[in-house]
């Protein structure tokens, strides 16, 4: 209800209210993911180091600079601000799924981790809806945001209060996948490893295809004339994907591998050349929020199942290590992604769909390849 509220605004304030080109949106878009990336290591490896719990609270307590970076006037002051709170919240991320699979039970991972995604962005659902009942009766974006610092430190509260226990069947699925003859690889850790490197490597492209949605959100603002239309299309983006992880968290926990690749990485790039094919040929709103909603559906897919596949490849002792090269291989992809979005949206939009759609596509390839080569499902 926080920061996904700062993410439907921003875009509108920086390129509608403040009147700055596209590419400097772009611009801080990419600062807080590229540099972000940096934050996700230094979180995860601290997580494994000092505890899941105080690191996640820590980056979680920081992300309110998002909500305050409202309060000056400078557009660079602000850039900063809402940079520092991306970056806590790349700090906290690595260690809040590592913290969330230790009190978890692995059989219902896949469950837990699309319920997880479905609060996320059930939370982001309320934010719409207030921003769009602010927006309407005449509150400025700023004061919009200003308000989100609310439920983003009640968020901080519930950390306070939930608890570390690690969850029994996690401690004997620990026990049993660390047990290991010294100065001998298993064969299935080397699988495992092997696995692990090409879902980051698959993740990084998938970043470079994977912008921001405030480009879709000026996109159907500036092209029906409406900010109100604009925010509407992130509302469809977040309903369809709080669905879309739940359910698949539930149907498809058997096949984690397959789910992300063809629901996640392969639906992107559908769903982004849909975007740019209604901006292109004018098809009209209803094909811009059918891309919403197939983006939305990817994420939901991409969200649930790359933590759960890094959950079983990766050692129990180093999970909040590997969380955090997870969340930094998307957040290198992210910070080029939102560079070239940003400069070919200033010149071509239907440009920096097609590029987004190549890139989510070519992502999806690899993880088929592997999959085929690996026999992993």
């Amino acid at each position: 209800m926080g920061y996904q509220a700062v993410t439907a605004i921003f875009p509108l304030l920086i390129v509608i209210d403040l009147g700055q080109p596209a590419y400097v949106y772009g611009l801080l878009l990419a600062l807080s993911y590229g540099v972000g990336s940096l934050f996700s290591l230094v979180g995860g490896r601290l997580g494994d180091r000092h505890g899941r719990k105080p690191i996640a609270l820590l980056g979680n307590l920081l992300i309110p600079l998002m909500s305050v970076s409202v309060l000056f006037p400078d557009v660079l002051v602000i850039g900063a601000l809402f940079i520092l709170g991306w970056w806590a919240r790349y700090f906290r991320t690595p260690a809040r799924r590592a913290w969330l699979v230790e009190v978890s039970d692995p059989a219902q991972r896949s469950r837990i981790f699309g319920f997880l995604h479905a609060l996320d962005v059930g939370g982001g659902m309320i934010a719409v809806v207030y921003s769009v009942i602010f927006v309407l009766v005449g509150v400025p974006l700023r004061e919009i945001v200003l308000v989100t610092a609310i439920p983003l430190l009640v968020s901080s509260a519930a950390l306070v209060l939930a608890g570390t226990e690690p969850n029994k069947e996690f401690l004997a699925a620990t026990s049993a996948s660390d047990v290991g003859v010294k100065n001998q690889e298993d064969e299935t850790e080397k699988t495992n490893r092997s696995v692990f490197r090409w879902m980051l490597l698959s993740a990084t492209l998938f970043g470079f295809s994977y912008y921001a949605l405030g480009f879709p959100i000026v996109t159907v603002a500036q092209s029906q004339g409406s900010a109100v239309l604009g925010i509407i299309t992130f509302g469809i983006y977040l309903g369809v994907s709080a669905v879309a992880g739940y359910l698949l968290g539930s149907i498809r926990a058997k096949r984690p591998f397959r789910t992300l690749w063809s629901f996640g990485y392969l639906v992107a790039a559908a769903s982004s050349f849909v975007i740019g094919l209604s901006y292109a040929f004018g098809f009209g709103l209803g094909v811009y929020y059918i891309g919403a909603a197939g983006l939305g559906f990817a994420t939901g897919s991409v969200e649930t199942f790359e933590p759960v596949l890094t959950s079983t490849l990766v050692k129990s002792k180093q999970l909040s290590t590997g969380m955090g090269w997870l969340s930094s291989s998307r957040a290198v992809g992210l910070f080029t992604s939102n560079i070239v979005m940003g400069a070919l949206f200033t010149f071509s939009e239907f440009g920096s769909y097609l590029y987004a759609a190549a890139t989510a596509f070519a992502a999806a390839m690899i993880l088929l390849a592997v999959e085929l080569r690996k026999k992993v499902r």
